[in-house]
């Protein structure tokens, strides 16, 4: 199975954006072939796991106790650990027949593409696979073996004339059908970049925690009659934290809480995570976050001072435009410096 020269192309545009902003895909520019997984691959599998469980909060209603938001499915272990015991078996099965099987890990091999093409979905407006029964919300993993299998046939069901979540995307990321601008998703923003979050950015992503923003998802028609699978309720704690408490957390809760979440995978170092949370906190433009922020502004990591300094020009008045002209004046970082010297443009602006 070879690529095509433009979809090799696009794909090798994003995998070249993720491994410019984050550890975890550092040196993965280029697109593999079953091939390099596997030598002597005659096959790809492609499966489909339902993965919707539930509708989460609201913005709105995570404001009064200043609470973030993940994706359920993405601090929810007894989801993840269920998946990888499915994917297990599925090896299993190649190897107990003499065959060799393995599961593709990684951002370098088009899993979606392929999806698409062997009947587990098709791809929708949105970037994402759809299936007839449950919608956007599957969990996709790959395997390669070199057993020579039938190809099964794609769906022919596509969103017709529906653009409802080019529409709704915050960011306009979502910028033409079937195309997603990575830089202006979330998703990368958020669950991935490790390097400047834009401000743009910033500004839309509410009290999302990382990787998971659902919009077009739930948007979509095909998403509006979905049941959550049952059995696997995500930890409250983790899926509606507190942004304050996140500010201050320690290595232990860290380790034990969301370090062992896909969330916390893709964020590496709970420094993302409080990084995540100020931005979080300054779209609540709440007071009562003040305090908090401003001793991280004067005491935590480098990579979250400055969206601290964001976050209390956000919120703005007259107690913002104390804190951060008491730390202009004591700053020595050059970059922090100029982030406090426009958060306090935006907190003293009157008309806010």
């Amino acid at each position: 199975m070879i690529f095509c020269l433009t979809i090799g192309r696009r794909i090798a545009f994003v995998l070249k954006t993720f491994s410019e902003g984050t550890p975890l895909a550092a040196g993965a520019d280029s697109v593999l072939q079953p091939g390099d997984f596997l030598p002597g691959a005659q096959s790809v599998i492609v499966t489909g796991t339902p993965g919707y469980l539930g509708k989460v909060r609201s913005f709105e209603e995570c404001r009064e106790d200043l609470l973030g938001k993940a994706e359920p499915s993405h601090v929810n272990m007894k989801l993840l650990h269920h998946t990888a015991e499915q994917n297990a078996k599925i090896c299993e099965f190649f190897n107990e027949k003499g065959f060799q099987c393995t599961p593709v890990v990684g951002i370098q091999f088009p899993i979606k593409l392929i999806a698409s093409k062997c009947g587990v979905g098709f791809y929708g407006k949105n970037s994402i696979i759809q299936h007839p029964e449950y919608g956007s919300w599957i969990g996709l993993s790959a395997f390669i073996t070199d057993a020579e299998l039938s190809a099964d046939d794609p769906l022919t069901e596509d969103c017709g004339k529906c653009e409802l979540c080019l529409k709704a995307c915050p960011t306009g990321a979502l910028f033409a059908p079937y195309r997603c601008d990575v830089t202006g998703c979330f998703d990368f923003q958020l669950g991935h970049n490790k390097r400047n979050i834009p401000i743009a950015i910033r500004e839309k992503s509410g009290n999302l925690l990382g990787e998971g923003c659902t919009v077009c998802r739930d948007v979509c028609p095909k998403n509006q009659k979905l049941k959550p699978i049952t059995g696997f309720n995500s930890p409250e704690n983790l899926l509606y934290p507190s942004l304050l408490k996140i500010l201050d957390i320690t290595d232990d809760e860290w380790e034990n809480g969301f370090a062992m979440t896909l969330m916390g995978f893709f964020l590496l170092d709970k420094r993302y995570l409080k990084r995540n949370a100020a931005i979080g906190l300054g779209n609540f433009k709440d007071e009562r976050a003040l305090e908090a922020l401003g001793h991280l502004l004067e005491t935590g990591e480098d990579e979250v001072r400055e969206y601290a300094a964001w976050a209390i020009g956000n919120i703005g008045g007259m107690e913002a435009t104390r804190i951060l002209e008491s730390s202009l004046v004591r700053e020595k970082d050059g970059l922090i410096k100029q982030e406090i010297e426009s958060a306090l443009a935006v907190a003293r602006c009157p008309q806010r």
